[in-house]
């Protein structure tokens, strides 16, 4: 069980962090302020982690049945992971002004990526104990 969770978690935590990235570099390059980068970046890491969930889901049921599991299962644990890496975001001097080219956003990013993992393991373990979510489902057959 414990080796399913690490994968469902790593599988959630590059979803929503591709998401979270392209969030942020949408805001760095427009300019925007740093509520605003906040808000694209965690909504773009939800329908990102999501989506990560939903389309193996869909190769073995309906688009309804992995809507509703999907949404039940990885809200949890999607907003554990961004809760913790925002505020970790937030607290790190310079890192809400650096952009990629920057040593302070790679550094940054990696903490936010281990404090991710951390916040929204034990999220993910209870979800799949109890059979709450479809991370354990992606992958298999009809």
């Amino acid at each position: 069980m414990r080796k399913e969770v690490v994968k469902a978690t790593l599988r959630c935590l590059i979803g929503c962090n591709i998401g979270e990235a392209s969030g942020l570099l949408i805001g760095r390059l427009y300019g925007l302020d740093i509520m605003s980068t906040i808000i694209i970046a965690v909504g773009l890491a939800f329908t990102v982690g999501y989506l990560a969930t939903i389309i193996p889901l869909l190769k073995i049921m309906s688009l309804r049945s992995a809507v509703k599991i999907t949404l039940g299962g990885d809200t949890m644990s999607i907003a554990s992971m961004e809760f913790a890496e925002n505020t970790l975001a937030l607290l790190i001097p310079g890192f809400m002004a650096s952009f990629i080219f920057d040593s302070i956003f790679w550094i940054g990013f990696g903490m936010m990526l281990a404090v991710g993992f951390f916040a929204s393991y034990p999220v993910m373990n209870w979800l799949m104990k109890n059979e709450k979510c479809g991370c354990d489902m992606v992958g298999k057959k009809k």
